[in-house]
Parts: structure tokens; C-alpha cells; sequence
């Protein structure tokens, strides 16, 4: 059973810890109740919860018992101890029952439990203490200077409350608890002067309109929830609408859709349609900030002959009342919640690949747009990267001189001659792949197109690259985009991998999205779930990895926790109080093809003492509904795994960011321990050291190449938002 909601305390504000001094206490006294928490939130799923009078003390104890002006635009963060000592991990309501979130409760700071529901706060599990407002002067934040009647910038009138307001209430009396969570919004889908019970007509051109409303009104035609929470300061931001249909054309370019802080969008996103043919038709599309993909949804209209009747496919999200009246189906709304629209920042180029039950459609968007079909099933994708997959162990398994050496499992250090015959196979392989994408005899004329794009945008500088997709694992870094293929004359920068920054995620729908840092400031919390097993052989690759985080715990940056077994890693997924922040696997791994029994649930990763644990198992006892606080970054370091094939992934990843993490990263195929253990430690020594987590990924895999001769990064994925980082960076070994 869930935590019960009339248990949860909603008198609350919640904030970004930038906020300032100034606009927590306006916040707090919008309320008319001085006890109202503050709940801050500090990335990470961690969260601090404190009163205006804690503030107050807090803020007396740095600057002394006088209110100087300058106090009041100093951020919450910038307070000495007052957030750092009050963080912890969020809880989901639906991930505890209410007994034990009141024993979790005791052990948080302050007996206070931050209760989210798909990552939103939506109430408090505390234990309440108004006696401590006792004796603190509320009005003390009210004594520097005169509020002033309106914000910089023109925004709306915000008066500020009078010098007395925060106590004028009295704490002696209790009100009703008022929620200040954001209000609920919805994205409209609409078909212009057209009654949405109403088919749509052949020969017919249509305008469909998408906006932001305060409610979902009776005239949409499709739409999806619209929450989110503006960045201190953002008063409105400008999305970008794309649309892609084989069953419609669409006359309309891209479209901007304003959205301001509150209240309805400002205009709408227009597009001209007309239906291609009679029966169902999908309309998908896709919201963007800064080319950084934010949202999909997915439209299905029905259209008939003139003078034949028939009813709209689609009346996915109208409000309660409707369902009867109009035959419908559950709208496909997937990616980001909305509320990361003010965190993302830009990327280059970004690829949305839908499956469409025919194939694949391929939505691109860089300085200009193009869309095409891909007339691939998924066996077809599976059979093509199985390819590249079993060229890639042909390189890892590649054996040299008389006695016949396996080079990429000896060492680091690649031999030149070996590695222009690796490199030349690669090659061939990544440009063959290119080619029976784009090129291949299914492809028409807009594939082609897509396929000339996305070379030549290759060509240019570096690029961040996103690439959103649904059932489309492609080892995208491996791509050599030539528009010939010379085997004496290889290029390594027309590797995509080798030259650019590339994240690619899966599309689901409820995705969660925390921010791009990761909080290390109470100390980073590491999980090491290894197969000792490895070191029984010979060497110290387990061991060495312990000894290097072992060193960076006794220098005050991380806490860790060793996982060996099957069980304990199973219990620790299983607890939705496990704190991880980095959950990072070095162990065997097997996985199904479509083909095989058991598909992508027999999926495993194999643990000490032979602990085979399935993504059956995980989803039976440590289901996706019980998040992990922390938002880990999920690093499966799969060594020796001669049975992984490229559905691995794409059952572990969605499990783990259905579950909460943050991202994945893993491997294409099997890689020498070796070189995994030896990846791994730069790999941190990189990100923990202050690099974004793309530019970590590249740097590294430019190093092995350039300076040792080796390609193996390239088996590398990179299943997150390419700017995650650690702050603070870590302590230097």
C-alpha cells in the first residue's frame, strides 16, 4: 500500500536552493502561515526541508543579529550549514506503505521526509514542531529595506507584504494547510473549426494547433499533461513543435510555442495537414528546447470518404465524461517530464526515432529539419547489428603472431599494424551499417536525404548529438560516415563516436529527469556491485578497483558500499531507500535475442559465485515502482560477456530509468577486463574530477586511440544526458 495521502503535510513551498533570501520570504508570507516548510531541492532526488525561522537563525549566526540589504539576495546555498544538514533523499509515495515512511521518517533530518509522486513533491511526512517558531522574530526579514511593488523585467504587479505580515496570523492558531505545488497545465491538441468527434475528410486540408491551457478542454483531439518548474528568475521559454507523419502531409515547417511561467501559452503552434488516406493515421509530434528533445505525442485520427461516417481514433486525454460518447484510445505521450524543459541545455542535433509498427520514423532536427521512414522490423535491426556486434568480438578476440596473441586482451598499447587492420574492419562495418540504414533498397528518396544530413553535419565541427529512440539500440558511435568506402585511406575522425559528443536514450513514457548534476557536497554515494569471482583467476582487477575507491572514501569524497552477490544486489534495488548515486556494475553479463527463449527477460548480469540475476528477477522484487532516491548513473562495465547481444540493453536500460536512474552506461558487445577495469578508472578519474559526462566519454576514448592505438572505447554507450556532472568535482588522488 502506498504512503496515504491524508497523511502527508502540504503546507509547503518548494524551491531551487539559487532561490534567494528575498523570494523565500514573499513566498512564505503569500501564504499567511509562518510555519509553512520550505522544501529545497538540491538535485540529485536529494531535497532539504526547513521553516522561515530556521532560515532567520541560520542567517543571524553567519551575519550577525543586524539585517543588512545585501542579506536578502543571498541564495539559500550561500548560507552556511543551512542545507547541507538538512539534505535527504526524496521517498515515492507509491514505493512504501505509510508504517514504514514513519519509521523512515525518524532517521531523516529534522524527523522530515520529502514524499514525491514521479518525481514531484507532493507532500511531507514530518513530525511537526511548532514550538520552535517560539521567540524568533519573524518580521526581522522585513527590516532591511522597502519591498519593491513590482519585479525587474515588467512582469506582472507581485506586491510585497507589509512588515508584520509573517506574524500578523499569530502562531498560536492553526489553518487549513495551503499547497503552493505548480499548477496543473495541459498540452491542447486541436483541429481547427472542427468538431472532434467528427472523421476527418480526404481532399481536405486541416489546421492542427497545439497549445498550453490551464485545463484540457472538450475541443482537443489528443494532448498530454504539461508540468514542470521554472528555473529562478525564467519567466517564460520558447518550445520548438515538430511534426512527422506517413499518413499525413504536413505543409507546415517547424513551429515556437511560448510558454510563460503560469497561466495559457502565448499563441499556438500551427500546422497545416491533409490526410493521405482513408482508415486510422498517426501524427507524431515532438517538443524540443534548444534541439534538446522534451516531449513525444503521439495523435491517432480517423479519416473517411466524403459522406462516410466515422469518429476520430484519438480522443486520448479528454476530460471525464467523453470516453462514452467518443470511441478512443490512451494517447502515446512519452520522454522527459515537462518540469526538465528549463534544465536541458542545447544540443547540436537531435534524432527522434519512433517505431510505427511499419518501421522506423526518423525525426531530425539541427538547423534544419527533415523526417523519413524507416522500413526496418525489428528482427531486420536486430540481424544488422548482430553484424557489427560480431565483427566488433571478431576485433576483441583478434589474434597476432605465431603464437597467436589476443593483443586486445593483453594489454592496452595496440601494435600500429594491428591496429590499421582493426580500424579498417571497424570501418567497413560502421560503413556498411550507414549504408543499409540510408541506403539500403527500402530506402526512398527523404531516407537518402537524411542519410547526405547527417554526414555532413558529421563533417563539421563537434557536435552534441541526441538521439531519442523506441526500440532502436543502434551503436550509434561506431557509424563511419564516408561518402565512399576506401580501405586504404581510413579516417578515424569519420568515426561519429570518435569525433563527437552522442547521447542516446530511450523513449518511455513517465520518464524521470533529474537535473545534470549530481550533489556531492555531503559526499558522493558509490555502489561497487562486482563478481569476484574474476580476480580467481589470476590478477587483482576486482581488488584494484575496491583499493581505488577504498582511497577515495578515506579521502572524505565518497561513501561506498561493496556489493558481491546475487542477493545483496537484488535487496538493494529492492529498497527504495538505497542512497546510490553512482551504481556502478564490473561483472559478466548474457542476454536473449528475440529469437532465443526467454527474450530480453532472461537478460542477466552474473555476479560472484555464479548469482545469476535476470531483468525478470528485478522487475518481479525490485520493481521499476520502487524509485531509487538518489537518480543513479548506472554503469554496467559487461568484460567478458560473450553472450551479450544488443536486446541486453535494451531491457536493462529502460528498467533502470523507469526505476529512477539518471542514465546508463554500458557496452556493444563483450570487452577484455582489461581494458574495462582500466576504463573505468580513468573514466572516473575524469568525471569525478569536474568533466561534464560527454566530454568525459570523448576525451577518453580519443585518448586510448590516439595515444595507445585503441579503438575498444568505442564500445562504450552512453544512455544519458551527456551534461550530467559531479558538484563538487572530488578530491585529486
Amino acid at each position: 500500500m502506498p504512503i496515504a495521502a491524508s497523511e502527508l503535510r502540504r503546507d509547503l513551498i518548494v524551491v531551487d536552493e539559487v532561490a534567494t533570501v528575498r523570494q523565500v520570504r514573499d513566498q512564505v508570507a503569500a501564504t499567511g502561515q509562518p510555519w509553512t516548510y520550505i522544501v529545497v531541492k538540491l538535485g540529485g532526488g536529494q531535497y532539504a526541508v526547513l521553516q522561515l525561522a530556521e532560515l532567520i537563525q541560520a542567517l543571524k549566526d553567519w551575519r550577525g543579529g543586524q539585517l543588512l540589504p545585501e542579506t536578502l539576495e543571498v541564495t539559500l546555498a550561500e548560507v552556511p550549514g543551512l542545507l547541507a544538514s538538512r539534505a535527504g533523499a526524496a521517498i515515492e509515495q507509491a514505493s512504501l506503505s505509510t508504517d514504514r515512511a514513519r519509521e523512515l521518517q525518524k532517521t531523516m533530518p529534522g524527523r522530515r521526509l520529502v514524499v514525491v509522486a514521479e518525481g514531484q513533491v507532493i507532500g511531507l511526512f514530518v513530525q511537526a514542531m511548532r514550538g520552535g517558531l517560539a521567540g524568533v522574530d519573524l518580521d526581522w526579514l522585513s527590516t532591511a529595506i522597502p519591498a519593491p511593488k513590482k519585479r525587474n523585467g515588467g512582469g506582472a504587479a507581485a506586491e510585497q507584504p507589509d512588515p508584520g505580515v509573517l506574524s500578523g496570523t499569530g502562531a498560536e492558531s492553526f489553518s487549513p494547510p495551503v499547497e503552493t505545488v505548480p499548477e496543473k497545465r495541459w498540452i491542447n491538441a486541436e483541429i481547427q473549426d472542427h468538431a472532434p468527434a467528427e472523421p476527418l475528410l480526404m481532399g481536405e486540408t486541416y489546421t492542427l494547433a497545439f497549445d498550453v491551457d490551464i485545463e484540457l478542454r472538450e475541443t482537443a483531439v489528443g494532448g498530454g499533461a504539461f508540468g514542470f518548474t521554472f528555473e529562478t528568475g525564467v519567466d517564460w521559454v520558447d518550445l520548438t513543435v515538430q511534426l512527422a507523419s506517413e499518413d499525413f502531409e504536413i505543409y507546415t515547417e517547424p513551429q515556437k510555442l511560448r510558454v510563460p511561467r503560469t497561466g495559457k501559452s502565448r499563441g499556438r503552434a500551427r500546422f497545416d495537414i491533409e490526410p493521405k488516406h482513408e482508415g486510422e493515421g498517426v501524427i507524431n509530434a515532438v517538443f524540443l528546447k534548444d534541439g534538446n528533445f522534451i516531449q513525444l505525442i503521439t495523435l491517432k485520427l480517423l479519416t473517411a470518404a466524403p459522406g462516410r461516417p466515422g469518429s476520430l481514433a484519438d480522443a486520448s486525454a479528454l476530460r471525464p465524461g467523453l470516453e462514452e460518447a467518443i470511441p478512443s484510445q490512451p494517447p502515446v505521450v512519452a520522454g522527459r517530464s515537462l518540469e526538465a524543459a528549463f534544465a536541458v541545455r542545447p544540443r547540436d542535433v537531435n534524432l527522434t526515432i519512433v517505431n510505427i509498427g511499419t518501421g522506423f520514423q526518423v525525426i531530425l532536427r539541427s538547423q534544419v529539419a527533415a523526417t523519413a521512414a524507416l522500413h526496418l522490423t525489428l528482427p531486420e535491426l536486430e540481424q544488422m547489428i548482430g553484424q557489427v556486434r560480431a565483427e566488433l568480438l571478431s576485433i576483441v578476440h583478434l589474434e597476432v603472431g605465431p603464437s597467436k596473441t589476443l593483443v586486445y586482451q593483453a594489454g592496452i598499447d595496440i601494435p600500429p599494424e594491428v591496429n590499421r587492420l582493426a580500424l579498417q574492419r571497424l570501418a567497413r562495418a560502421g560503413f556498411r551499417l550507414y549504408q543499409r540504414l540510408f541506403y539500403g533498397p527500402g530506402a526512398d528518396a527523404q531516407v537518402n536525404l537524411l542519410g547526405d544530413r547527417l554526414r555532413e553535419m558529421a563533417q563539421k565541427e563537434r557536435l552534441k548529438i541526441q538521439i531519442f529512440s523506441q526500440q532502436f539500440v543502434l551503436p550509434w558511435g561506431i557509424l563511419y560516415l564516408a561518402e565512399q568506402f576506401d580501405p586504404d585511406q581510413i579516417d578515424p575522425e569519420r568515426f561519429l563516436g570518435l569525433k563527437h559528443i552522442i547521447e542516446h536514450i530511450p523513449l518511455q513514457q513517465n520518464m524521470s529527469t533529474p537535473d545534470d548534476r549530481i550533489d556531492s557536497r555531503s559526499g558522493l554515494t558509490v555502489s561497487l556491485n562486482v563478481n569476484t569471482d574474476i580476480d580467481r583467476r589470476g590478477g587483482s582487477l576486482i581488488g584494484d578497483q575496491v583499493s581505488y575507491w577504498d582511497a577515495l572514501g578515506r579521502r572524505g569524497g565518497a561513501k561506498v558500499v561493496v556489493r558481491k552477490t546475487q542477493q545483496e544486489v537484488l535487496r538493494a534495488l529492492a529498497d527504495a531507500s538505497t542512497p546510490d548515486q553512482i551504481l556502478y556494475f564490473y561483472c559478466h553479463a548474457a542476454s536473449r535475442s528475440l529469437a532465443e527463449g526467454g527474450g530480453p527477460d532472461a537478460s542477466s548480469l552474473l555476479l560472484s559465485g555464479s548469482g545469476r540475476l535476470t531483468l525478470e528477477d528485478l522487475n518481479l522484487f525490485a520493481p521499476p515502482r520502487n524509485r531509487l532516491p538518489g537518480a543513479p548513473l548506472v554503469f554496467i562495465n559487461a568484460c567478458e560477456s560473450a553472450e551479450l547481444s544488443p536486446l541486453f540493453y535494451d531491457g536493462f536500460v529502460p528498467y533502470f530509468m523507469a526505476k529512477g536512474a539518471r542514465g546508463v552506461i554500458g557496452t556493444e558487445c563483450e570487452t577484455p577486463a582489461l581494458f574495462a577495469a582500466e576504463w573505468a578508472r580513468r573514466f572516473f578519474d575524469h568525471f569525478l574530477g569536474g568533466k561534464s559526462l560527454g566530454q568525459a566519454f570523448l576525451d577518453l576514448r580519443r585518448e586510448f586511440y590516439y595515444k595507445h592505438n585503441n579503438l575498444m572505447g568505442l564500445l562504450y554507450a552512453l544512455y544519458c544526458d551527456v551534461d550530467t556532472e559531479i558538484a563538487p568535482a572530488l578530491p585529486a588522488a
